[in-house]
């Protein structure tokens, strides 16, 4: 998952890494799913909570799975855009990947929240007449979870 850094250097693409702990136990003759944790941050709270769900005597088996958002983002202009009141295309976020969102910015900043296709052709019109040289960039988040085991958590 790689992202295509604005010329000027904004700030584009963020990944964000983070893991999850689900702790399965023993019912008769089936496995079953007790819980998952939170999103965790910190790869060394992450691996208390591995160690912590291995030590009770009645947890049959611990997975661990990694959970990438990445904000994907590229310079373009108005007529990028699709035609008015027309929905953005399908877009790919690549294999295993969902889009979280798609939205629009000018000059890093997203007035009012993130803009559609349509906010954004209304909001450089009125630009237009106060500024010079907006950058319009399109934003894609794009998320990925995975298997993952504990040599897989970066060392701190």
């Amino acid at each position: 998952m790689t992202g295509t850094p604005p010329p000027e250097g904004g700030p584009c693409p963020a990944r964000r890494v983070m893991w999850s702990v689900s702790v399965f136990r023993r019912s008769g003759g089936a496995e079953v799913h007790e819980y998952t944790s939170h999103r965790l941050e910190c790869p060394d709270l992450t691996r208390e909570h591995m160690n912590l769900a291995r030590e009770r005597p009645w947890v049959s088996r611990v997975e661990l799975t990694e959970h990438v958002r990445e904000e994907r983002c590229r310079i373009v202009s108005e007529r990028d855009l699709p035609a008015a009141g027309r929905p953005a295309p399908h877009l790919s976020a690549g294999p295993g990947c969902r889009v979280a969102a798609h939205f629009y910015e000018i000059d890093g900043r997203r007035p009012g929240g993130m803009l559609d296709a349509d906010e954004a052709r209304s909001h450089l019109d009125r630009m237009r007449h106060t500024s010079v040289g907006t950058a319009l960039r399109e934003v894609t988040v794009v998320e990925l979870s995975r298997a993952a085991t504990e040599e897989d958590l970066p060392s701190t």
